[in-house]
């Protein structure tokens, strides 16, 4: 690791304009973009680890949730920025070289359990309270709690799942880390696609549209599962492409361009740019899996080729969202 990171440092990278790949995808931004960053202002003075205080009101995630999540109400988008928050709080404990368990697996292991039981008895599935007093668990009550009003048992055991895989994977990629080994390309994505918590946030697609509930045989077909990896992976490819700076600065090569680098040799702007050419060929996958969801659903109601729709359409604003946020935050 200490070899790659000395490989790296002082290389010049030049990362092209990756909106000509979306262009074909819809952009757009909440019209209640001031208001809830005024709300996200007051909920990260109010509950933010101090030690993550100033980064996160730099992040400016209410561009985060505006973009995500364009065309929400903003009673929901409030709940699912507040959702985003909560992951990036949670994650920088673990993830970052100054949180508090970094390079602590067994207090993390703790914590990921804590959390996993938190969830399930703010969702309603268990109804015994958890003894958890860990502030940044604690920060999930509200969305739990708008979750478990709006929910029926089967999309919140989805969104349960969703929160289990993501902290399976989260172990997976410390445990990597704290070895010492720099994981291969393939698994690097079998834990990415977890850790990332693309996931999670999708699963509350659902929740941010008004009149949206779509039944199990809709989230099991084999062309929703595939939007969903794919929205999942030009996600966090995008992501692993602009935080590449602040990643090595903080000696972190868990993620995507250094593990290339690493193992398929060349230079780090060949790996840069064979990420931009996998980001294209994702976004040309999606919309064939869009096609063939879009033909099985071509003589349903007229209400569910709606929905149908609309839910693709949210996919690709989380693509688009991120793009947007990405080449404004301060968080990379």
């Amino acid at each position: 690791r200490k070899q790659l990171l000395a490989s790296l440092h002082g290389q010049i990278i030049r990362i092209p304009d990756l909106a000509p790949l979306f262009a074909h995808w819809p952009t757009k931004t909440n019209p209640e973009l001031d208001t809830i960053r005024t709300h996200i202002r007051d909920w990260i003075d109010a509950y933010a680890p101090p030690s993550t205080l100033q980064a996160l009101q730099s992040s400016d995630i209410g561009l985060f949730g505006a973009t995500w999540w364009p065309n929400s109400p903003f009673q929901k988008l409030r709940i699912i920025t507040y959702l985003a928050i909560w992951l990036f709080t949670w994650d920088d404990e673990i993830d970052i070289n100054d949180g508090t368990m970094w390079d602590e697996f067994g207090a993390a292991q703790i914590y990921r359990d804590q959390t996993l039981a938190y969830v399930r008895y703010t969702l309603g599935i268990d109804t015994k309270s958890p003894e958890v007093t860990n502030r940044v668990i604690l920060n999930f009550a509200p969305i739990g709690a708008s979750l478990k009003a709006a929910y029926t048992r089967e999309q919140k055991q989805r969104i349960y799942e969703e929160m289990r895989f993501f902290m399976e994977m989260s172990e997976r990629e410390q445990q990597l880390r704290l070895s010492g080994i720099i994981p291969s390309v393939d698994e690097f994505w079998n834990y990415r696609l977890g850790s990332s918590a693309v996931t999670v946030c999708l699963a509350f697609h659902e929740f941010s549209y008004e009149n949206m509930h779509l039944p199990a045989s809709f989230h099991e077909d084999s062309d929703v599962k595939s939007i969903i990896r794919y929205t999942n992976m030009i996600v966090s490819a995008t992501n692993d492409l602009f935080s590449v700076k602040k990643e090595i600065e903080r000696d972190a090569v868990d993620s995507l361009i250094p593990i290339m680098y690493y193992h398929v040799g060349g230079t780090v702007q060949a790996a840069v740019d064979e990420v931009v050419m996998f980001i294209k060929k994702e976004i040309k996958a999606f919309d064939a899996a869009a096609e063939r969801l879009d033909r099985k659903y071509q003589d349903a109601e007229s209400d569910m080729r709606r929905q149908v729709r609309v839910y693709v359409e949210g996919c690709k604003y989380t693509t688009t969202g991120n793009l947007t946020w990405s080449l404004s935050t301060k968080r990379y």
